[in-house]
């Protein structure tokens, strides 16, 4: 593998440029347009695997031909190195996320759907309008807004000459500088724990196993450890077998498919067992692969504590408080309990995090205010990254007081921020959890476990719900992650210093690029579609607002049974990592606790559950050499599922339709 010194050519920064532009267009208007998804909304983008697949196999092998045949000194005709792959796969993945529904559709969407939804029952004018600047929504000027701003979003028609951009220049430059300095706060956090991360507690990176054999020894693909090894191949033949079965399935119902992703439902009709609901039992190839790749003690875990959540349905049902009667959550509709007791989860988690990081960011801080010396292999100096951090932070704080949310409210509600991004990033880092989302409503947090809708107001509310959309309601997307996979793939491929900084710099570009043309294609889509069509961003959008709404009519106070549930939810992830750490054997990770109570836990816990069995399995009659003998079988799952996936969803696009499916 080359090193550092070529981390980023003028070749492979041109090249990610140019796939990060194509992949951001197709992933935002497939999405918008033709209800296909995740091409980039996990944390192992299905779009960015699948151009690195096609760059090394159909890219790579005519070059190596062409440079054989002309001359060995034209580099332009040369293969792509290791690291160039590595380049483009980071713009990729940066490209892919940031064009994903989720964030840009809800900070598009959030000010439009206000206005267009409003009605007499819900009250929304009332007790919104007042409290809304006139920079947060297009065509608003405080008072009204320009119905054919709004409603033509919803219902389309428009040709693209006739979009009413000037009624978007103020807003959209707005949010832009918001998001902008909301990533970049979140990548000088990211040089903040790199280091402890990567270096000191080696944390698995179990979403960056695949790309790195993928790239390993790519300069000849037949002697490669990863593409010839035919195990990955009899995995990767399977997944894509019967994906490809599953689509074919979905366009002629004739064709045979085979029992996968169809969902085995387990209904209990007699108490206490009714009180867990319905259970589905889904079989995903792709995610057993990754489970395969993790330590048992997760595996175990992603498992364990959704069956353990619903175990403590039936306790209540059978201490007299059965599910229909629980108090539900404004986020997903769990019961109350549950999500306080994750949400104390996250809390001690994120207590842990910052304790086990101490002593690095400690003398961040103290390198930062005396020698400033930069380290070996670092990118940046500790003063560059401690007042990087603090200006992007005082930068958004001051953007939340110019739109007139109160100091207390800007304080909790970005500390909130910190908070979830960095233990989602943990948990994603660790326990390779790709569908990463929260489990609970920052402004329910608020005003019902830490200080009350009155102290907080009801402006604060009302403006800090599309905060929450924009930031917090779909963090599948969220860039944090990214930016430590990134520097992940940097280390394992000896990139260091400059090199990584030049590599960096290549991110950052493919996240300006993608942050523009998600713009620009999702109002084009919206104004010539409509927003009433293909998938129905909006409704996430009305959610949170139905939230803000009901804080506001009702000022619920701090709710003392929460703090129980969250008390509990914490104390028990300090004794689990007690005991893990104290005990070899102890087979429970928090992570699993945490993310329990998700929507994906609820679609993959099945093959989590069979991953770990297979591993254990293997691991207790076949011994290490065995599971190293496999590991390619099940790296090959997770690239056929992504590369049939990715198929269909590039046929869905011309056909117009959405072949189900799950991520890996």
């Amino acid at each position: 593998m080359e090193g550092a010194p070529n981390a980023v050519t003028g070749r492979a920064f041109g090249v990610g440029l140019l796939l990060s532009c194509g992949l951001a267009w197709l992933n935002c208007w497939i999405a918008t347009v033709y209800n296909v998804h995740f091409l980039g909304g996990v944390q192992m983008p299905f779009g960015a695997v699948f151009a690195l697949l096609l760059l090394i196999i159909l890219v790579n092998a005519p070059l190596r031909s062409a440079s054989l045949a002309v001359s060995s000194k034209l580099t332009c005709l040369s293969p792509l190195s290791a690291v160039e792959l590595v380049t483009i796969y980071v713009m990729l993945l940066f490209a892919a996320l940031v064009s994903s529904p989720g964030t840009y559709n809800f900070f598009i969407l959030i000010g439009p759907t206000l206005f267009y939804f409003a009605s007499r029952e819900n009250r929304w004018a009332d007790l919104f309008y007042a409290h809304v600047p006139t920079w947060f929504a297009p065509g608003w000027d405080g008072h009204t807004y320009q119905k054919q701003v709004v409603d033509r979003l919803f219902v389309g028609g428009l040709k693209v000459s006739q979009i009413p951009w000037h009624a978007w220049g103020m807003m959209l430059v707005a949010w832009s500088i918001f998001l902008l300095l909301a990533y970049a706060m979140l990548f000088f956090v990211a040089l903040m724990f790199r280091r402890q991360w990567i270096e000191h507690e080696a944390l698995a990176f179990p979403l960056v196993q695949l790309p790195l054999q993928m790239v390993e020894d790519v300069g000849s693909v037949s002697q490669s450890p990863f593409w010839s090894n035919r195990s990955m191949w009899l995995g990767f033949a399977l997944a894509a077998g019967v994906y490809f079965l599953k689509g074919m399935n979905a366009h002629y119902p004739e064709w045979p498919t085979p029992p996968v992703q169809d969902p085995i439902g387990i209904t209990f009709t007699e108490k206490p067992w009714s009180a867990m609901g319905s259970i589905n039992a889904e079989l995903h190839l792709g995610a057993i692969g990754l489970t395969y790749l993790l330590t048992l003690d997760v595996a175990f875990s992603l498992w364990f504590f959704f069956l353990f959540q619903k175990g403590e349905l039936i306790v209540a049902e059978m201490m007299g408080f059965p599910a229909m009667a629980l108090s539900k959550d404004t986020y997903q509709g769990q019961p109350t309990f549950i999500t306080f007791q994750s949400l104390g989860g996250w809390v001690a988690v994120l207590v842990l995090v910052l304790w086990a990081a101490r002593h690095s960011l400690l003398r961040l801080v103290r390198e930062a205010v005396g020698a400033n010396r930069t380290q070996e292999g670092e990118p940046f100096s500790p003063r560059f990254v401690a007042c990087g951090f603090l200006l992007s932070l005082s930068a958004l704080i001051t953007w939340c007081l110019f739109a007139g949310i109160n100091v207390l409210s800007v304080v909790l509600f970005l500390t909130i921020y910190l908070t979830a991004s960095i233990v989602l990033t943990r948990i994603v880092i660790e326990a390779g959890f790709s569908f990463s989302q929260l489990t609970f409503s920052p402004l329910e947090w608020m005003t019902t476990g830490l200080c009350g809708s009155a102290i907080i107001g009801a402006d604060a509310v009302a403006k800090l719900s599309f905060l929450q959309a924009v930031l917090m309601r779909d963090t599948r997307t969220h860039v944090l992650p990214c930016f430590l996979h990134t520097m992940k793939l940097a280390q394992d491929m000896q990139i260091e210093g400059a090199a990584l900084r030049r590599l960096l710099g290549a991110a950052a570009a493919a996240i300006v690029v993608a942050h523009l043309l998600t713009i620009v294609v999702s109002l084009r889509t919206f104004y010539v579609n409509g927003a009433l069509g293909g998938y129905k961003f909006y409704t996430m959008a009305q959610g949170v607002l139905t939230g803000a709404a009901f804080a506001i009519k009702t000022q619920p106070g701090v709710d003392i049974n929460n703090l129980f549930w969250m008390g509990l939810g914490g104390l028990l992830v300090v004794l689990l990592t007690l005991a893990r750490s104290r005990l070899v054997w102890f087979p429970l990770h928090p992570a699993g606790f945490l993310i329990a109570p998700g929507y994906g836990l609820k679609r993959l816990w099945f093959s989590f559950f069979l991953g770990w069995l297979i591993k254990s399995l293997l691991m207790k009659f076949g011994g290490g050499d065995t599971y190293i003998r496999v590991r390619p079988f099940m790296m090959g799952l997770v690239l056929g599922n992504v590369s049939a996936m990715v198929f269909w969803m590039i046929v869905g696009f011309f056909s117009g339709t959405q072949i189900p499916f799950w991520p890996a």
